[in-house]
Parts: C-alpha cells; sequence; structure tokens
C-alpha cells in the first residue's frame, strides 16, 4: 500500500514547516488528489486515520479535493473529460491527447496554531 508512504511524506513535510513556524498543532491539512493519479481514496483515509504521528497532529482535519481529468486533443485543441489514459478526442477521433487535469498528489494547504 503505497498510501501508507504518502501519507509519511505528507505528514513530514507538513510537520517541518509547521516546526519551522513554531506551532503548537497542525489543525487542517488540504491536498488536491487528482482522479488518475494512481492513489486510492480509501486506502489514503485508511492511512491517515493510522499512519503513526507526532503530537501537532492530534487533532489535524483532512480534507481532499477531488480533481476530475481533462485532455486536451493536439490537432483540434478541445479539452474533454477521461477516466483513463489515451483516451481519443471525441470531437476529431484523435489520439494525440494530453492529461492537462486529474494526475496531481500535492499538498495545497495546511494550517496551525
Amino acid at each position: 500500500m503505497h498510501e501508507l508512504s504518502i501519507v509519511a511524506n505528507i505528514l513530514d513535510t507538513v510537520e517541518e514547516s509547521a516546526i519551522k513556524h513554531e506551532a503548537a498543532e497542525v489543525t487542517e491539512i488540504e491536498l488536491e488528489i487528482g482522479e488518475l493519479s494512481g492513489v486510492e481514496y480509501d486506502a489514503l483515509d485508511f492511512a491517515f486515520s493510522h499512519a503513526p504521528r507526532s503530537s501537532l497532529f492530534r487533532k489535524t482535519v483532512f480534507k481532499i479535493l477531488r480533481i476530475k481529468s481533462v485532455a486536451r486533443c493536439h490537432d483540434c485543441d478541445a479539452e474533454f473529460p477521461v477516466s483513463h489514459y489515451a483516451t481519443p478526442c471525441p470531437c476529431c477521433s484523435s489520439f494525440k491527447t494530453e492529461l492537462i487535469r486529474g494526475n496531481e498528489l500535492r499538498i495545497k494547504s495546511f494550517s496551525f496554531d
């Protein structure tokens, strides 16, 4: 389950910043995760619930913003929703498409006191 290592990296990153700013606790962590990022949302929730963490994260609320996947066609510039990679353009049937949203995995923000 690579979600546990993802959570560990997120907590390490946020903890480093919280310590640098002399925070007493982290109140919220907000993530942006794309539908095609390869992250299982349920496994990520489980990992957040069970990951070892410092006292900075006693009351932390984790928010996940799910990013819908969108591709762009290089031939006709159409943008369209996709549910998997290598989807042909619905406007011109070209396979010269590129995923422009939906594979994100990033910390959008975090708050601490």
